[in-house]
């Protein structure tokens, strides 16, 4: 076999760094993308977090909150005069979890106005699977467009009614918390004695040993205690969800998609740190140079491809919700699922766009219920709703087969096989008949 040179010119598509960071946001979840962006932040002295609001739809930046772009007119957070429901944002929302049950517990003890209620829900929302509130408060009371102390005092209200711990920062906060309680240390000497408990936790692991049977290690584990670690109704926890974006109702047959606020979708470059680069310019050296030139084009990356992705994310949302207005308004029976090249063609991007900025991406609709965007382009999704009702209305001591469920599903105009009803059913993850009955007679 004789080998020949061949040096005919292919092109092959190749992506530039820009490029690549835009797709990387796109495809981001909003709290693996305030992760990035928070270490983008720390390490790029160009970047900053303006002050301000800031429309993701037109880009344009203005002071004060408010509920309307002054440019383009668009929704940018719900109406303030609307009584706030107070749903949980989990998927499914039919197992109450703790932090539902915290929430109807608290809401039994407390008396409080409408606009605690929301600083209490979201709060609530904020807690990780601990029961720990790692973000700061500062950060939490900008996006609630609130005082740090509005934040302060629903906190120490709810922590002397019994909730201790509750928006504890860490387990060292918790304990030294109930180290107060049981008057092992005073109030004011918390912050000593957290700084004593880092350096040598030997120490304190001997002075706890007494207290061994009353101290805790997280809040949502004292909260179980609250309830005798016997309540029925407390499930393990589905995967909290804070959603990517909102439905919100603004009329009685309309809709508006917002993006779910972040402090860190409000970045720009540094105009400070950028002209006082600028000035010493002629004098640094050339590696500092190229050090502030890679930094600066490294932040235009950035502000240009976060704009981007809430400007196409938007987009994409508003000619779904738009499509699928009569599903929102009516119920499942009126779902008609999408499909990706659709949506693309709608919108005016290409389908890959559509996959990428829809990626793990979950939006919380009109009734408080956090889904994922999936859901749009799901085709059992009726079915399946479907076969919840005909489930909750069967006999409780002659529960369905597949064979009667597709019957049933067949009499209401959904025909599928009795194979594929079992399979959804798997998917849903409700037993065969079988197994229903013998949970029953127990």
């Amino acid at each position: 076999m004789e080998l020949k040179a061949d040096l005919r010119l292919l092109q092959r598509p190749q992506l530039i760094p820009k490029m690549a960071q835009a797709v990387e946001m796109m495809a981001l979840p909003l709290p693996q993308l305030e992760q990035k962006l928070q270490k983008l932040v720390e390490d790029n002295p160009l970047l900053e977090v303006r002050e301000g609001s800031f429309c993701y739809s037109c880009g344009t930046q203005f002071s004060g909150y408010t509920t309307f772009c002054p440019k383009c007119g668009r929704y940018l957070k719900g109406k303030e005069d609307e009584e706030f429901s107070g749903k949980e944002f989990v998927e499914g929302g039919e197992k109450k979890n703790w932090k539902e049950m915290m929430k109807e517990e608290i809401f039994s003890f407390i008396e409080l106005n409408r606009e605690e209620k929301m600083i209490l829900h979201f709060l609530i929302a904020h807690l990780d699977e601990d029961g720990f509130l790692r973000e700061s408060q500062g950060k939490l009371a900008f996006l609630l467009g609130k005082k740090e102390d509005d934040l302060e005092e629903i906190i120490d209200k709810v922590r002397k009614e019994g909730f201790l711990g509750f928006a504890a920062y860490d387990t060292y906060d918790f304990l030294l918390l109930q180290m107060i309680q049981l008057k092992i240390i005073k109030k004011e000497e918390k912050e000593k004695t957290r700084r004593e408990f880092i350096s040598h936790p030997q120490k304190f692991q001997k002075l706890l040993q007494p207290y061994q049977d009353r101290i805790f290690f997280s809040p949502v584990q004292f909260f179980e205690a609250s309830l005798g670690r016997e309540a029925k109704e407390l499930e393990l926890p589905f995967s909290f969800l804070f959603p990517d974006a909102e439905i919100l109702k603004v009329g009685e047959n309309s809709f508006e998609v917002i993006l779910t606020p972040s402090l860190y979708f409000q970045l720009t470059v540094n105009e400070e740190v950028l002209s006082f680069y600028r000035k010493r310019k002629k004098e640094v050296l050339e590696r500092e140079k190229d050090f502030w030139q890679e930094k600066l084009r490294e932040a235009r990356e950035v502000v240009s491809c976060l704009n981007y992705r809430n400007q196409l994310l938007l987009r994409v949302l508003d000619y779904i919700v738009e499509r699928e207005s009569q599903f929102l308004l009516h119920g499942f029976h009126y779902f008609v699922p999408l499909t990706q090249k659709e949506v693309a063609d709608g919108v005016g991007v290409s389908v890959s766009a559509v996959c990428q900025i829809l990626k793990e991406k979950s939006i919380c609709f009109p009734d408080g219920v956090v889904r994922s965007v999936k859901l749009f382009f799901d085709n059992s999704y009726p079915v399946k709703e479907m076969i919840k009702i005909i489930l909750d209305n069967e006999t409780p001591g002659h529960p369905l087969s597949d064979q009667e469920i597709a019957r049933r599903l067949d009499r209401e105009g959904f025909h599928i096989a009795r194979r594929t009803c079992a399979l959804y059913r798997e998917e849903m993850g409700v037993l065969p008949s079988h197994l229903r009955r013998r949970l029953k007679e127990r």
